[in-house]
This record gives structure tokens, sequence and C-alpha cells, in this order.
């Protein structure tokens, strides 16, 4: 009897005793991980914030190029959507010039899609002369028209303002100033 309620006892302590215990390795495991937590502070999160400042950047900067990169109406011939001079010659600039990672040729769509497929055409049989071998620009359509104009209105709008600014002249001489 002694053997048996000793046991009960034993078999009582060590229910209780696992009772008292839950939850207490899983309190000192989350003190260890807090204590690292506080000791390595900003750096977990210094990426995210990071990321979230450069994100509008990123965005800011992709659009630049593609404003950069987009023939818009002036660079192409009125009736045959071919391009002008001007045209070859900035997409000789976006082939050649650009960083790698931004060679990308944006084409402003025509009034058809008629003469959007005949700017498309011409601007690929460009880029096709200017870079025979190898991987070749993207040719992509847009609907954003880049902020500009012909040479021709700006060349005009700068000779209005030269025209406009007066003669220099001093102004007179206010009497004499001395001892004599």
């Amino acid at each position: 009897m002694r053997r048996t309620i000793l046991a009960l006892v034993f078999v009582a302590t060590g229910v209780t005793a696992s009772v008292t215990q839950a939850g207490w390795t899983e309190f000192w495991e989350r003190v260890h991980l807090d204590w690292h937590r506080m000791n390595s502070w900003p750096e977990p999160f210094l990426h995210a914030d990071k990321d979230l400042v450069r994100q509008p950047l990123i965005a800011m900067t992709d659009r630049g190029w593609r404003m950069q990169n987009t023939l818009s109406d002036h660079l192409f011939d009125v009736e045959k959507q071919t391009l002008t001079q001007a045209g070859a010659l900035k997409v000789r600039w976006i082939v050649t010039q650009a960083p790698p990672h931004r060679r990308t040729v944006f084409v402003l769509r025509g009034a058809t899609p008629e003469a959007t497929l005949a700017r498309v055409d011409d601007v690929q049989a460009t880029v096709a002369q200017m870079v025979p071998q190898g991987a070749r620009p993207q040719v992509q359509l847009t609907d954003v028209t880049p902020v500009g104009g012909s040479g021709d209105y700006f060349d005009a709008v700068d000779r209005a303002r030269k025209d406009s600014i007066p003669a220099p002249r001093l102004p007179e001489a206010q009497g004499t100033t001395g001892g004599n």
C-alpha cells in the first residue's frame, strides 16, 4: 500500500510539474528571439524601407526613358508615315548610344491602324539596317505623347525671342563731378 501511495504521489508530482512548465520553454525562446531582434534593430527593416523609397524613383526613371525613346508625330512624314531625317537620327541614337538595357524604341500610334502599321514597319526596317546582326532593340507601340514639337517651331520661337530683345544702351551721363 505504501508503494502504491508513493507511486501515486510521484505521478501527481510529475503531472503538476509538467503543467507548471507549460509555456516556460516557449517564453524563454521568445525572450531569446526578442533580444536578438532588439540588438540588430534597424537592419531587418532597412531593406523594405529602401525598396519603398526606390519604387517611385524607378517608375519615374522608366517613364522618363520611355518619353526619351518615343518617336512622336513630328518625326514621321505626314503622308507616307516614314521616318524623317530627324526620326532616323533619333532611332540611331537609341540603338547605338542609349544604355543597353534602355534600347527600346517606342512608336506613337498613328491616326489610323494603317498609319501605325506603316510607322512600325519603317522603324523596324531602320533598326534592321543599323543592327544587321545580333539582338535588335524592341519596337513597341505607345499612346503617351511626349512633350515637345518640331525643331522648326522651337527655332521660330527662339528667333522671335531674340528679335524682341532691345538693343543694349548705356544710360545718359549725369553731369560732371570734380573739383576744378
